[in-house]
């Protein structure tokens, strides 16, 4: 069984370490918390149909008529979406031997329970790690979920980068998945991103220069419907490489770059009256899981659309708020599990606007 967190180069010697909380634990990025601007659904533990119907008859009032008049025709129809949430789980397994021989060994217990590592300091260092991960697992299959998920040189080829296990992104269509199918259908709902089409990494990032930024996430702006720019809860999220030109941009206008909140990467601010997220986690996956080894798939990206548009319906009230861990004397494994099903979906087509 593999080992949840290899501690090989953390030998026992008498000078090492004595505690895991004397560990240096690198800087990560977290995920934004799911309500930043996602709306949730508890209870969708089946596959359940969401009925999608029109908020206006269309044109209506012609000419008056005389006796037997002709009634309008009516065109617009509903539409039928269906939640159809899918478990992911998350297993790790411990041996004690595995730590036997690093600075972990002082947190094992002692006699018959030495192979039982539940409730010692090295687990619950292993737990503070996963409440960071659990997050950026879920938000993960969330954006970047695709039940056709292929590596690179797969046939038919798909965008994830060879030697990445597909399976981590296979679960669920996730929302560029959905966005995609969505410009793919109307093409008015899609802007391009300067420097995605280029051929290599530097000149993908080269390209977008601080005033192509601005005017691109301009046009993102620009070319959304009117029904958008009128609701309340419009968000444009974004890559940091489109936040970081576009910032540079702004300041050489003198322009004040209005931020509200900054935390582990991910900024909150307001642009053009828009609540506008940066999403540092989709850079750092598009680079890492979305290369073909000579560029990335579109690493620069924006979306406009609105928070009740973003929506993840999970089975019950909360996801993967219970993680377990417990010893097996039989087989004297030690294992961390979570499990939990979610699914994600876009309601209204029409109010996104994305920048591919």
């Amino acid at each position: 069984m593999a080992a949840s967190i290899n501690l090989s180069a953390l030998t026992f010697s008498a000078d090492q370490l004595r505690q895991m909380n004397e560990l240096v634990v690198t800087a990560v990025l977290e995920a934004p918390e799911m309500n930043l601007f996602h709306t949730l659904h508890p209870g969708i533990k089946n596959d359940a149909q969401i009925g999608i119907i029109p908020g206006t008859l269309g044109l209506i009032g012609k000419a008056a008529q005389g006796c037997s008049p002709t009634a309008d025709t009516l065109t617009d129809t509903a539409v039928l979406k269906t939640w159809t949430p899918k478990r992911i789980e998350m297993i790790l397994d411990q041996c004690a031997t595995d730590i036997a021989s690093s600075m972990a060994k002082l947190a094992r217990k002692l006699g018959t329970e030495v192979n039982d590592l539940t409730g010692t300091e090295y687990f619950a260092f292993i737990l503070g790690l996963l409440e960071k991960d659990i997050p950026k697992m879920i938000f993960r299959h969330a954006w970047f979920g695709n039940t056709a998920a292929a590596n690179v040189s797969d046939s038919p080829a798909g965008v994830i980068t060879d030697g990445v296990d597909t399976d981590y992104f296979n679960v669920i269509n996730g929302f560029f998945y959905q966005l995609a199918t969505i410009y793919g259908t109307t093409a008015a709902r899609l802007t391009a991103i300067s420097g995605n089409s280029q051929a290599t990494f530097s000149l993908q990032d080269s390209v977008l220069t601080p005033a192509l930024a601005y005017a691109d996430v301009n046009t993102v702006v620009d070319s959304a419907l009117a029904e958008l720019a009128a609701q309340p809860d419009r968000v444009l999220l974004m890559t940091r490489s489109v936040n970081q030109k576009l910032r540079r941009h702004l300041i050489s206008l003198g322009t004040v770059y209005d931020v509200e909140i900054a935390k582990n990467g991910m900024e909150v601010g307001n642009y053009d009256g828009i609540k506008t997220i940066t999403i540092p986690l989709w850079d750092q996956w598009i680079r890492a899981y979305e290369s073909n080894g000579t560029k990335y798939n579109n690493p620069h990206r924006v979306v406009y659309t609105t928070e009740s548009n973003l929506n993840i319906g999970m089975e019950g009230t909360s996801l993967f708020d219970n993680v377990n861990s417990f010893y097996d004397q039989y087989t004297r494994q030690n294992r961390i599990e979570a499990s939990d099903a979610f699914d994600a979906k876009i309601i209204d087509d029409r109010l996104v606007q994305v920048g591919i």
